[in-house]
């Protein structure tokens, strides 16, 4: 018998045209039986508890975007994470109540307990030292979990914001020395960080020397980017007042506005070089007409105009940086140069471009005595034979910025080790 009579005959379906309408409304309660979507067994707790806590801010009638910005602050991480989270919650559905299943008959069984991976257990270990302003110990978890999972949520944040106000905790105790190693670790982690950098311009205001920024920071030099050149009408506008270094009021159409220029940051007018960037600005813009150009965003949290303010072909936001008067502080969707605005720091800060200030040159280095090690608080009195090693390890560890690690000068007279006199 042939092989194809023995195959089985089937005959074309015609498949049913998807109709795109929506069923008719009926009363009938659906069947009993019907099968129920199951429940998520595993929800991230942390990213689950940001969440709520984003829901629950807004639900007192704060804005979205002043919540997201509430919530970024109180866990340490970025507004963008915040918004993923958020994303992720309505996806998900975590605030909706979980699916009751219909009890069958037969022995109980077990809910399965969500395994916390290592790098989630010691995440949530940082909210208590976080909360009491222990830095020390953010700083060693977060260390711990960058060595576990380098991509780890927002940790490199983390550990650079954990080393800023480590070191401002340090500046509020009067222990400067300190404070400006703490900064300079903060500028490793992140090199383009511009709170670090203000704070070392605070700290070089109130301590005599230099301003020093480690020279091992992987900055790559390349050739200078020429500035952008304006080729299209912008919208104009006459400067009324200068206010300070970064943020001008104008005059539009007989109306007043502030603008806050998009993509940097100038020390406000009490702080060191404030009034050095504030009177820069006014030389640039003072009494001028501008052009101002749009990013993405029409105006902040303050109701301010966010724009690039150009005289002439001249972007004014791009010069400031390029003159050391501005760090590089950028918030998305704004952040159409900041690339350029990028390298034009790294040029000043290699240049020792501070606003019209002249840079103090650095005191000559003393040689580095073979018997002193400055990476921690190792020596006491007894480890040196004279008076004479004692303070010549005391004097190099204070001219590498870390003061007296070793705590050699208990009366802080400047003499080590009095006890070997």
């Amino acid at each position: 018998m042939p092989l194809t009579t023995c195959m089985l005959q089937s005959t074309p379906v015609t498949p049913m045209p998807t109709s795109t309408a929506a069923p008719p409304f009926t009363n009938t309660l659906p069947p009993t039986d019907t099968a129920r979507p199951p429940a998520p067994t595993f929800i991230p707790p942390i990213r689950m508890q940001i969440f709520r806590e984003l829901v629950a801010v807004q639900g007192s009638g704060v804005w979205y975007t002043d919540a997201c910005e509430e919530i970024a602050r109180r866990w340490g991480i970025t507004v963008d994470a915040v918004k993923a989270i958020d994303v992720e919650g309505i996806e998900k559905g975590w605030l909706m109540p979980t699916p009751q299943a219909t009890p069958t008959p037969g022995p109980p069984t077990a809910t399965p307990v969500p395994t916390l991976t290592i790098e989630e257990q010691l995440a949530q270990g940082l909210h208590a030292p976080w909360a009491a302003q222990d830095w020390e110990e953010v700083i060693r978890l977060v260390k711990q979990i960058l060595a576990i999972n380098p991509d780890y949520d927002d940790m490199v944040q983390k550990l650079y914001a954990a080393h800023v106000n480590y070191g401002r905790q340090f500046a509020a105790e009067g222990n400067l020395a300190e404070a400006r190693w703490e900064f300079i670790r903060a500028l490793e982690v992140k090199p383009d960080g511009g709170e670090a950098v203000v704070e070392l311009w605070i700290l070089a205001g109130r301590t005599p020397g230099p301003l020093i920024v480690p020279t091992a920071l992987p900055i790559p030099l390349t050739p200078t980017q020429v500035l952008p050149v304006m080729t299209v009408a912008l919208p104009q506008a006459q400067v009324v007042r200068v206010i300070d270094g970064d943020t001008i009021e104008v005059s539009i159409g007989g109306k007043t506005y502030r603008v806050r220029y998009i993509g940097i940051d100038t020390p406000e007018i009490g702080e060191w070089m404030g009034p050095e960037a504030a009177a820069k600005n006014k030389e640039l813009v003072g009494g001028k007409v501008v052009g101002l150009e749009k990013d993405v965003s029409e105006t902040d949290r303050y109701r301010r105009l966010l724009r690039y303010v150009w005289v002439g072909n001249l972007m004014v936001n791009a010069e400031l940086v390029r003159l050391g008067c501005a760090q590089v502080s950028t918030y998305p969707p704004d952040v159409k140069y900041v690339d350029l605005f990028l390298q034009l720091q790294r040029e000043a800060r290699q240049a020792g471009r501070m606003c019209g200030l002249l840079p103090t040159p650095p005191p000559p280095t003393q040689p580095s005595p073979s018997f002193c090690d400055c990476s921690g608080d190792i020596y006491n009195c007894s480890h040196f034979s004279t008076h004479a090693e004692a303070q010549a390890c005391y004097e190099y560890c204070k001219s590498l910025g870390r003061g007296d690690i070793h705590r050699l000068d208990g009366d802080n007279d400047g003499i080590a080790c009095e006890s070997l006199l």
